[in-house]
């Protein structure tokens, strides 16, 4: 066992150059003041000049997790990402498209034909999950105004597309979501979110993407 610890800490000091992201946690101040010595020590034998207290709280918590999800993996055969993966399947119930404004009013709003969306580039993990779709509308509107309920993808062999049949007439957002700093590019490609991001947000930076 000293021997897999004392390679753990070797590594903890080659690699603690590397770049980190901060976190906050709560702490007692016995917990503080052993860390701050353990910091000090680790900085006194490490060449690294960034070696830190946030360091030595992430590197512990990868060695946890690490750890923990191997324990999980082995003993109960859950798989931690494959179930993360799934958790955000259903989270991220919403695909939005992206469309030329008379192409919206036209197929979306069902102005010449029942309401529906084609093209639709979805994988099929995602097709089987998804329960609304949205479409993120270009010049001069720039905006998502709309949402529908999914009732079905179906192949159309007429269009040559994949099409989404809506579960009723769309419905019109509480406000509109405007593009915001986003690029309008970023929608060229299909974008997952949550009903509830979709609701509440005025501004394509305020949802959140997954």
């Amino acid at each position: 066992m000293m021997g897999n610890n004392m390679n753990y800490f070797d590594i903890l000091l080659k690699n603690s150059k590397a770049p980190k992201k901060q976190i906050a946690v709560y702490l007692d101040d016995t917990k503080i003041e052993r860390i701050d010595m353990v910091t000090k020590q680790f900085s006194s034998i490490s060449d690294s000049k960034s070696f830190s207290r946030n360091t030595l709280i992430e590197e512990a918590i990868d060695k946890f997790l690490t750890d923990s999800m191997q324990y999980l993996k082995e003993a109960h055969g859950i798989d931690v990402d494959a179930a993360i993966e799934e958790a955000n399947l259903e989270r991220f119930d919403t695909v939005i498209f992206a469309s030329k404004e008379r192409g919206f009013e036209e197929t979306f709003l069902g102005e010449s034909e029942i309401p529906c969306w084609y093209p639709c580039r979805i994988s099929p993990i995602r097709e089987h999950r998804v329960k609304y779709i949205a479409i993120y509308r270009g010049q001069p509107v720039s905006a998502i105004t709309h949402y529908a309920k999914i009732k079905e993808f179906r192949d159309d062999p007429e269009k040559n597309e994949k099409v989404c049949i809506f579960d009723g007439a769309p419905k019109k957002l509480p406000h509109e979501i405007k593009l915001g700093s986003r690029s309008a590019c970023y929608f060229q490609g299909t974008k997952y979110t949550s009903l509830e991001s979709l609701l509440n947000a005025e501004k394509t930076d305020e949802l959140t993407f997954g």
